[in-house]
């Protein structure tokens, strides 16, 4: 096992044991926590990832011997492949690919990743993958689906803070954060936990002040907060503070900050520290929901509609046409003709996924190429599941989970266990197996989590509504490294490699305080720029 397993030594061995005898794999993939699972038989071996793909897997041909591995640089080395421009030329889709195309090409040729809820044979007869997972059937009321959730949760925070001397939470202040570091004091009652916030330059973020009130609320807390007049700026130091990983960083841009965490966490001698990340998505639904809740429940629908509408700054209209996405090939057609146009807010909440989005400085030749290979995918595309909801649940854990085992890997590199309880599988099976209109309300902010830890919370906790961001930060950032930042795309290596227009993208810097661009794309397009440099061209 790669990973985390909950379970003691001797309840896995009884586990194996019974695996060995009877030849049934799936008690051993069930079990408590998050991991990969890796098992030898006389004539074959299994190697299955996870369900959200925090822990993946990838495999390859080394001559004729089929391999797998975690690390995919390594199978890159063993074959003396270099980088596979198709990735690169999918990864400038923001927020990502769709998902017949996600898992088709890895970063390296010839190294292929597994889908997460798969797994590969390698037997006598060569490699097969197939699908082992299938997400559960959301059916279950708030209530029971609270009372999962509370065991599965309880159980995934407490079997990885209760026995190191040292532990430590991200405390951003939201929700999901709050959640892990009350069941994190509840899991040490004779032991300090640290909790860690990073502050804010900007009064219209309540983050900090949530955080200080959950920490007042929480015995045993040690609460330390990173002030912004010593903490590093976003884009700072971006050549210098870069982390040794497989894959582009989606935290790239912020790579100082994490780096100055992370010394701050080891000098502290954290032994498990846990991140709220896939608590959004792993809690809550996609509002593509609201098209199967108006068949079923029309009043609750038409409640829910206006209420999510009025949130997120779009009509009712709007986002009801946009959860009526129809049949998946056709949406995806839909969004390969769109390539390059805005997405509206109901475009992003609802419908099949976030649609996929270029940024204005991407080669025409890029577009075009991107453009065709859509098309053509569309059709004999699949979904991730026949459900609308669950196919977009499963797209945002998945596509979370990835950068969290980016992001894990970086800690693990400065010596700090990261753990992200929110993308176990008992946590996601019990999210998921809650109806889509209970776990998700526009007057009720993760009403399945509020529920689930009622019993085991301080009263009065979890009854934060707002959600903070941290939008001043990154332009302050671009504010202040600006012309670096034009520097870094001068002679660029996207550029050389045919992909974006250095020209159009320093414009696009230059005009960021004003322009009406997504930020994510300048985080992500800066990603794949330092990781090509330090690479070399693919």
């Amino acid at each position: 096992m790669v990973g985390d397993c909950l379970v003691g030594t001797a309840r896995l061995r009884q586990v194996a044991h019974r695996a060995a005898e009877t030849g049934d794999q799936e008690p051993l993939m069930r079990l408590p926590g998050s991991y990969a699972l890796l098992v030898s038989c006389p004539r074959t071996t299994t190697a299955a990832g996870d369900v959200a793909g925090l822990h993946r897997l990838f495999t390859t041909r080394v001559g004729t011997v089929p391999v797998v591995s975690n690390r995919p640089r390594l199978l890159a080395h063993l074959l003396g492949a270099g980088t596979d421009e198709r990735w690169l030329l999918l990864h400038l889709l923001a927020p990502q690919p769709p998902a017949p195309l996600l898992w088709q090409h890895g970063l390296y040729e010839r190294v292929c990743p597994l889908p997460p809820g798969h797994q590969a044979h390698f037997g006598v007869t060569g490699l097969t993958v197939r699908r082992y997972w299938t997400p559960p059937t959301a059916e279950l009321s708030l209530e029971q689906g609270a009372a999962r959730l509370r065991e599965a949760l309880a159980e995934a925070v407490d079997a990885r803070v209760a026995v190191p001397p040292h532990a430590s939470v991200q405390l951003s202040g939201g929700l999901d954060s709050q959640a892990l570091a009350a069941l994190a004091a509840r899991s040490r009652p004779a032991s300090t936990t640290l909790l860690i916030t990073v502050g804010s330059s900007t009064s219209d973020n309540p983050d900090a002040r949530w955080a200080a009130r959950a920490a007042d609320m929480l015995p045993g807390a040690d609460h330390h907060v990173l002030g912004p007049e010593r903490y590093p700026r976003i884009f700072q130091d971006l050549t210098t503070s870069q982390f040794d990983l497989d894959e582009p960083a989606p935290f790239a841009a912020s790579a100082a900050r994490l780096r100055h965490t992370l010394r701050v966490l080891a000098e502290h001698d954290s032994g498990a520290h846990l991140n709220g990340q896939g608590g959004d998505e792993s809690l809550t639904a996609p509002l593509s929901y609201l098209a199967a809740a108006a068949r079923r429940r029309p009043h609750l629908a038409w409640r829910h509609l206006r209420g999510h509408a009025a949130l997120h700054h779009t009509s009712p209209l709007a986002l009801a046409r946009a959860a009526a996405a129809g049949p998946y090939d056709a949406w995806l057609r839909r969004a390969a003709s769109r390539l390059t146009r805005p997405a509206g807010p109901a475009e992003e909440l609802a419908g099949w996924q976030a649609p996929p989005r270029l940024a204005p400085w991407i080669s025409d030749e890029a577009a075009h190429h991107l453009q065709a290979l859509l098309y053509q995918t569309a059709d004999q595309a699949q979904p991730l599941d026949d459900d609308i909801t669950t196919h977009g649940a499963l797209m945002r854990i998945r596509s979370v989970a990835r950068r969290a085992g980016l992001y894990r890997d970086a800690m693990e590199a400065a010596g700090v266990p990261g753990h992200f309880p929110y993308l176990d599988r008992t946590v996601i099976e019990a999210a998921l197996a809650t109806r889509p209109d209970q776990r998700t309300d526009p007057w009720a902010p993760k009403p399945l989590l509020t529920a689930a830890l009622a019993p085991l919370t301080p009263p009065g906790l979890l009854i934060r509504r707002d959600k903070g961001h941290y939008n001043a930060e990154i332009h302050t950032g671009l504010a202040a490294h600006g012309p670096e930042l034009a520097d870094l795309f001068t002679d660029s290596a996207l550029a050389q490699a045919g992909l974006i227009d250095e020209t159009a993208l320093r414009s696009a810097l230059a005009q960021a305080a004003t322009a009406r661009i997504p930020l994510g794309f300048f985080t992500e397009t800066l990603a794949l720029e330092l990781y090509l440099r330090s690479t070399g061209p693919p």
